[in-house]
């Protein structure tokens, strides 16, 4: 770990959030059958572990902090909802009310 006074070299900043966001959200895009799914999820949860685990060698304590709290929510997210991205599961939550209020304004105009 870096000492405090140092700052993280963007580098490891971009490497550290491509696994611990971008991958799950990418993960979470595909669509495949239960186990292959299932199986790619889990998948993306250990990326998040190992970025984490990749931020404490290489990064500041303030940026493996919010990367750790990226792989707890990644796996709430998963275990609540079966979905490897909290971002995901967001959109799942609020896609029916979102969906039900633009279908009766576009019926409600016609």
């Amino acid at each position: 770990m870096l000492e405090p006074e140092h700052r993280t070299p963007k580098r490891v900043l971009r490497q550290v959030l491509g696994w611990v966001l971008v991958l799950s959200l990418l993960v979470a895009l595909v669509r495949l059958p239960f186990p292959l799914g299932l199986v790619l999820a889990l998948g993306s949860i250990v990326a998040s572990a190992y970025g984490v685990r990749f931020d404490r060698r290489h990064a500041s304590r303030r940026v493996m902090v919010l990367a750790l709290i990226g792989t707890l929510l990644n796996i709430v997210s998963m275990v609540v909802l079966g979905t490897a991205s909290p971002l995901m599961a967001l959109h799942d939550l609020s896609w029916p009310y979102w969906y039900h209020s633009l279908a009766d304004w576009i019926y409600w105009n016609v």
